[in-house]
Order: structure tokens, then sequence, then C-alpha cells
């Protein structure tokens, strides 16, 4: 049948098109049959929807649709009965604990990419995942598959090097600004291409934005790599590994779930399509963290390095503490100005995230064959000290479009903030991951670049009555208080005194 088209300006979390009832009669279609709409030599599946918002004769197909298509206003297009995606029924297998070959798995990724499969085929997809898991020869072929269909920078060299974390601790983002310039100083190259943030106060790329623009094309990407050495860009900007985007923002956030084979699938994809020949992974585990348990971290670390020796990349994973946030700053501007601190001093800064960088970077280092082994991190903390990194780091946000002349202090944060006191005197015993996060995307973290939350107290520190344990930064007066109301409900910073409990003195009265 062909039909009209009416286009809507918006942009819908999965393809979609509405028809008038007496057309979907005509075809024999109801809600929730798949539409093949065919423009022009091109075809695209959809999920249908039937309303009389659309007109008889017409079709109503949302922006993204639209695009893909390369369809506009008022064209005409031929609309037929699409027949169920055969990745549908090899999904259901899978559901069913199948497992699937390369050519099975290939096809789910084109179904995915190309847009044919709706939300609720995306989710079976992912909860069998995370139901019946994939074997390793499985999540190979898922890798490579989520990374060619996308863009694969080539380099043209072997001393390609990257690191990835597997998140959940607060604070972690910024600290590729500092490994990334240590690691190109020393004459690797390191094209950090990275996410944004989903459900943490800040990604490595939403950090970085602060100071430089991150959405370079691949082309910029390779050229910025070999003039600089490094990059820190956003991957979804260059089409690197964009079935894993997809996956995060239609189905993992809303679900909130994250199965481990995707887990490794999602890191490994966008290190293969960036080019990466040596990769340090670190997963942090503590309470609160992405991995809490150390025989469940020596699982991943194991699965990782397998998995990237498939690719042909060598790897490493380093296995971190991860019990509260990394360093003392936590959402966008706050981290790139504690980054700043830490590359224009010299390496002054708090102890957590400068041990971390220069451990992960003296890693690379050695990895990279320009330190001997057990002297990288000694090589990394003497380009530090030197101001070599700070000077590389300018290089590199002025290669990307940004000020290098940018000091600590010239970064803006959130003109309402507020200071929270300690109500006890003792030690601080536990700074929540948890807790903290929520406070900071309360503030408006990420989106809401200056707001966040630094932290003047952590474990092991001695605070008495009334001394500052954080302060909470925000742009708007409502989301600040929002915030401050939840950091007192949650108690993110627990001090107790050295005496936890006294037995033997009668009854305890409640």
């Amino acid at each position: 049948m062909e039909l009209r088209t009416k286009v809507v300006n918006i942009r819908l979390d999965e393809p979609r098109a509405v028809i008038n009832r007496e057309d979907a009669d005509r075809l024999g279609l109801i809600a929730g049959d798949r539409v093949k709409i065919n423009y022009r030599g091109s075809a695209l599946a959809a999920p249908l929807s039937i309303s009389d918002f659309a007109e008889k004769g017409s079709i109503v197909i949302f922006l993204d649709l639209a695009e893909r298509l390369g369809v506009k206003e008022g064209e005409i297009v031929d609309v037929t009965r699409s027949d169920v995606q055969h990745s549908v029924d090899l999904i259901r297998r899978k559901m069913n604990g199948a497992k699937l070959s390369k050519r099975e798995i290939e096809e789910i990724v084109l179904d995915i990419y190309s847009g044919s499969l709706s939300n609720v085929e995306l989710a079976a997809f992912i909860l069998s995942l995370e139901f019946r898991g994939m074997d390793l020869e499985e999540i190979e072929y898922l890798t490579r598959a989520m990374a060619e269909i996308g863009t694969v920078l080539d380099f043209g060299s072997k001393n390609v090097v990257d690191k990835h974390s597997m998140g959940g601790v607060p604070g972690n983002s910024k600290d590729a600004l500092i490994i990334v310039p240590i690691v190109a100083s020393a004459g690797l190259l390191m094209p950090k291409t990275s996410t944004r943030a989903i459900m943490s106060p800040s990604g490595t790329v939403d950090t970085m934005e602060v100071l430089a623009p991150v959405d370079l094309r691949a082309e910029e990407i390779v050229e910025i790599t070999k003039r600089v050495g490094g990059v820190i860009t956003w991957a979804h900007a260059a089409n690197i590994s964009p079935v894993d985007a997809i996956l995060i923002e239609r189905v993992e956030y809303p679900l909130r779930v994250d199965p481990e084979p995707l887990i490794y699938a999602s890191i490994l994809s966008k290190k293969y399509a960036a080019g990466i020949r040596k990769l340090v992974v670190d997963i942090p585990v503590g309470e609160e963290a992405k991995v809490e348990d150390m025989r469940d971290a020596r699982r991943i670390a194991k699965n990782i390095v397998e998995l990237a020796e498939r690719l042909d990349i060598t790897a490493e994973a380093a296995i971190s503490y991860g019990g509260q946030p990394i360093g003392r700053c936590i959402g966008p501007a706050l981290e790139a100005r504690e980054a700043l601190e830490i590359l224009s001093s010299g390496g002054k800064g708090s102890g957590s995230i400068v041990e971390k960088s220069l451990s992960i970077a003296g890693m690379l280092l050695e990895m990279g064959g320009v330190a001997a082994r057990g002297k990288g991190y000694q090589m990394a903390l003497s380009i530090l000290e030197s101001g070599k990194a700070y000077e590389k780091f300018r290089e590199i946000v002025e290669a990307q479009g940004g000020d290098p002349s940018i000091k600590p202090e010239d970064v803006d944060l959130g003109d309402h903030k507020e200071v929270i006191n300690s109500r006890s005197a003792g030690y601080v015993t536990k700074v929540s991951n948890k807790a903290v996060s929520m406070i900071a995307r309360a503030a408006g973290a990420p989106m809401d670049k200056k707001a966040g939350v630094k932290l003047y107290a952590k474990r092991g520190d001695r605070v008495e009555v009334g001394d500052p344990i954080m302060e909470v930064f925000s742009s708007s007066s409502a989301r600040l208080s929002e915030a401050v109301k939840l950091a007192q409900s949650l108690d993110p910073v627990k001090v107790e005194g050295m005496i936890l409990e006294i037995h033997g003195r009668g009854p305890v009265h409640i």
C-alpha cells in the first residue's frame, strides 16, 4: 500500500510507525505487528501503532526513522507487512539456553543497528544474556560484531594503548585526564574513547568536555592522536561500537541491568574498534562498587584478559580499591578542576587519585615497551613531577579546540552551594559510594556540569563536631535544596568514635 508520510519532529527511543485503523485493516495488521517501509530502494522494518492520529492514506513516522530512510514530509512510501525478524527467533532460542553461532549473533547485531527491533525485543535479548549467559566464544562473536558494524580506527602502529575502568566508584572519571598525558609524553599513542555517564555523576567524557570539545570525528581522532599523542573523546560521535550505546540507552539503563557477557562485549568492542593493541582494565572492588567481591573480580579479570587475547589485544586487568570515592571531587567541573590541580602542581593532590593514575599509567608504559618491567610507576611519577604531563595535557586540550591556558580556578562551579558539617566527633569509618553518587546527581550532575560534591573528610580522617565533611554545588537552588536534604537523610560520611558498643552495664533501654 502506498502511503504519504507525515514526519513528526520528535525522536523516539525505538523505531515506530503509526497508521490509521482503516489502512491497518486493509493490510491485515494489528498493533504490535511489524511493517516494512520502502522508499527509493531503501527499506526499514518498524513496529506498528494504530491510531486515528494518522489520517487515512498516511503513515506517521518520527524523526529518527525519517532520517534513516532519507524521506521527507509528504513523500510517498510503499508499506507492506514484514515477517517476524529471524533475529527474534534467535533471541527466543537464547532465552531457552541455546548457544548461538557467529552468523546468528551477527544477524541480531545488524537488526539492532538498523533499528528494526523493538524495545521489548531488545529487552528479551538483554535478559537472555542476564539469565542464560554466553560462553567466551559467543562473547567474542558479539564483541567483533558490535565493533565491526561501526567505525574501526587504524593508527598504523602497534603502540596504541588505552585503559578502561569498570566503574561504580564516584570520582573515578578524572584519572584519564592524568593518565593520557603521562602516557602520551612517553611517546605512546593513547586515543581515549569513552561514553557519557549513564548512572554515575560524571564520565570521562563529561569531565573532559568542561575543558574541550569531545565530539571528534573518526578522522580527527586519528590525526590528533598521531600529532599530539592522545585524545579524550566521545565514542558515539565517531560511531565507535554504536550498538553498545543503543543497548545502554534503550534497555540497560531503564531496567538497571548490566549482564556480564555484555560488560565484556561493551568494553572490548569499543577498544577493538578504536584500534587499541594494549589495554589495562581497571576493576575497582569494594562495597557499593560495581564489583563488590574479590572472587568475582578475579573471575572477571581472567575472562577479560582471555577475550582480549582472542581479539589480538594484549590486556592486563588491575583490581583496585573501590571502597570509597576516588579523590575528593565528584561531578564534571569539580573533577576537571581536581585533575588540573594535580597536573599543574606536578602531582600534589588527593593521594588516592594520584596513586591510582600513576599505577595504571606505569602499567601502560611497561606494556608499551618504554619502561622496564617494575619501572613504569617511577617513570610515570617523573613525567608528572617534571611538568611534562601538564604541558602534554595543554597540547591535547588545544588540539581538541579548548583553551590550553585554563587554570583550575578558572573552572566555574555552581553558584548555589552549601557545606554540610559533622554532627559528631570521631573518625570517618565509611564514605558511601552510592549515597555520594545520589547526592551529586540530585544536585544536577552530570547534565549540570557545574554540579557535584566535594569531600572534606574520607575514611580514616579525624573530625570534630561542626567540621565540614562535604560541600554540595549546583546551578539550581531547587536542586541544591533537594541534594542537601538527601545528604542529611542518607548520612553519606559516617563518623564514629573508637568505642562502638558498651556491654556489661545492665540492660539496654530502647
